[in-house]
């Protein structure tokens, strides 16, 4: 009986260490990984919506890259002009190639906490949408962040070294039961 609690303990301990070495694997990574430097909590955002519109503005290295969806079929919107206001600098966002839209200035490398307003025109639709940006300082965003993660690889050998543990436990406590019968 020792012999199978020993297994049933090791393999649950493995099985409780497996989402430490869940991964994507290929096609299901979400592109390139991010290279700032920064956690993902960390890369400021803001977002915005109405009853026609909804607006997700990323902002990495001075730049707010906008992804546009209309509100109620979540398709991208291409081909808008998109007019904004961050505190108190004011321009247009740039339609890229993949269907995203880019806004570059120098106050977005700025740490800080700004009103957002975004004005969509899109065909003959048009929207006023407001948001909130707060700007980490990225020396203080890099506070606990490490250059050089364990290997992810380490969850599976810690469970397989367990494992492998609960089994010589389980053979020793077999072989000791089995010594102690015979005589």
């Amino acid at each position: 009986m020792n012999a199978v609690r020993a297994i049933l303990f090791s393999t649950g301990l493995a099985m409780g260490l497996q989402p430490i070495a869940v991964r994507a694997d290929a096609g299901h990574d979400h592109g390139t990984p991010h290279t700032s430097g920064l956690a993902s909590p960390a890369v400021a955002r803001v977002e915005a919506q109405s009853d026609l519109f909804e607006i997700v503005g990323v902002v990495e290295s001075g730049t707010m890259t906008l992804f546009v969806d209309r509100f109620a079929t979540n398709d991208p919107v291409t081909g808008a002009t998109i007019d904004l206001e961050v505190g108190p600098v004011k321009g247009s966002a740039q339609a890229n190639p993949d269907g995203t839209y880019s806004f570059k200035h120098a106050a977005l490398a700025q740490p800080g906490q700004y009103p957002v307003t975004f004005t969509v025109n899109a065909g003959s639709d048009s929207d006023l949408l407001a948001g909130e940006l707060v700007l980490a300082d990225s020396a203080a965003a890099r506070v606990g962040a490490s250059d050089n993660p364990l290997p992810r690889r380490w969850g599976w050998v810690a469970g397989a070294l367990l494992l492998v543990a609960g089994i010589a436990i389980a053979w020793w406590s077999r072989r000791g039961r089995g010594k102690g019968a015979s005589q």
